[in-house]
């Protein structure tokens, strides 16, 4: 049979010198140890907060040209491209996980492609950006319709392009962005499409008339470019019965006459 030992016995003296160097331990923990990896996660927050700063400051750089191409086109040229280019680079580099810094730089592509700097072979990166812009904010109707363009307009990818507008209808689909993309691919492959994208691209066009007078004259200006005033008159016709007596009689000026007679 076992013999089992009683624990020994902790002399006062022992247990004294046991609680003195807890105190030390601890004192040199709140004193020293402490302080020194507070300070290590500050300076890490600071160089985190200082690159998102500087982040954003190449970012409004960069956001700077995309606004005034979009003004004025014909200011586009190789130097502003590559001040923008590198610009928005930068930005992704202090913080790339942005979505929005991301979808920006998918756009200075475009513009490249657009200003014949590069082909659409050149920016093909910009299908991960996309996606990556996505997974990083999947509920932003914005980055499905830029992408949707992207593949449409860019690069003549139309089921792919309308497979991204039909996610727009989960996230967003009265933002103006999504019916103005919507219209604006329908229009460039119009005849190529099916009944259920033209059917699609209907509904756009009812939802830029009725949405503000900005979008309602993007409308009438793609229809004019693409030649497209007669069908969509007939379709607002239509729809008469959904508009106010205001509205039918500026889209008979802006799209009937002279279409249909």
């Amino acid at each position: 049979m076992g013999c089992y030992l009683p624990a020994k016995a902790i002399s006062p003296l022992t247990q004294l010198q046991q609680s003195q160097n807890k105190a030390i331990h601890y004192r040199l923990w709140t004193k020293k140890v402490l302080p020194a990896l507070l300070l290590v996660a500050c300076c890490l927050l600071a160089v985190s907060v200082a690159d998102k700063g500087l982040a954003s400051a190449y970012y409004f750089k960069a956001n700077h040209y995309l606004e005034l191409w979009q003004r004025k086109p014909q200011t586009l040229d190789t130097n502003s491209w590559l001040q923008a280019a590198d610009a928005i680079e930068t930005a992704v580099q202090y913080h790339p996980n942005n979505p929005h810094y991301l979808l920006t730089q998918a756009k200075i592509n475009e513009w490249a492609w657009y200003g014949r700097f590069k082909t659409a072979e050149q920016i093909a990166i910009n299908d991960q950006l996309y996606q990556q812009a996505i997974s990083f904010r999947p509920n932003w109707p914005n980055a499905y319709a830029d992408y949707a363009y992207y593949l449409g307009i860019v690069n003549f990818r139309i089921s792919e392009a309308f497979a991204e507008l039909d996610k727009t209808t989960l996230y967003g689909p009265y933002t103006p962005e999504v019916f103005q993309r919507t219209l604006i691919i329908s229009a460039t492959h119009w005849p190529l499409l099916n009944g259920n994208q033209k059917a699609q691209s209907f509904q756009a066009l009812k939802q830029m008339v009725q949405n503000s007078n900005t979008t309602y004259r993007q409308a009438v200006q793609i229809g004019r470019n693409y030649k497209l005033l007669r069908p969509f008159c007939i379709y607002l016709r239509i729809k008469k019965s959904e508009l106010a007596p205001a509205m039918q009689e500026k889209i008979e000026k802006d799209f009937c006459t002279n279409s249909i007679k």
